[in-house]
């Protein structure tokens, strides 16, 4: 499993109250759910699809431009919806797209796909949070990602620093 997929179902175990992340499921016409999430809330159950990828270099699909990057995510999120129409079909799920860096002239493209964002800042804040959740305790929880951020926020001596960004405070 990529450690970003990884990143994204620990914070929808740990922060949202999933019950339920499966990883990789594979639909037809190859294409790829990678993190599906699913919480008891309190209008009844939740469900998060996430298309989640880590291009640290920018966000970018099939090797070319913006448009074929959108077309590429709006595929992957008629998909999306066409399996939780046969598998959660009296919910409404939510569809997240988790990107750390997304150049802003593609970001203005993919508004008009019908999808949640969490890029650029809004990842980094949602790693932030999980990265402060970590802090606060020791146990195994069985998320690889959010043990890794543990072991991050429980080291002893100097930290490692990451352009003098990390770590962030965290709210008490």
């Amino acid at each position: 499993m990529d450690i970003g997929e990884s990143l994204v179902g620990a914070y929808m175990r740990q922060v949202r109250g999933c019950h339920t992340v499966a990883f990789n499921i594979h639909l037809p016409q190859q294409v790829e759910l990678d993190v599906v999430g699913v919480a008891n809330g309190t209008d009844g159950v939740e469900v998060w699809l996430a298309e989640v990828t880590i291009h640290l270099d920018g966000l970018n699909y099939a090797g070319g431009t913006n448009a074929q990057t959108v077309d590429v995510v709006a595929k992957k999120v008629a998909a999306a919806r066409r399996y939780a129409g046969h598998v959660h079909r009296d919910i409404k799920p939510t569809i997240e797209l988790w990107s750390p860096v997304v150049p802003s002239g593609l970001v203005s493209a993919l508004a008009n796909v019908d999808i949640d964002l969490i890029i650029n800042d809004g990842f980094t804040a949602r790693v932030n949070e999980l990265a402060c959740l970590a802090k606060d305790h020791t146990s195994l929880t069985g998320d690889d990602a959010h043990r890794f951020l543990q072991i991050l926020t429980h080291l002893r001596g100097d930290r490692p620093r990451f352009e003098g960004r990390w770590p962030q405070p965290c709210d008490s």
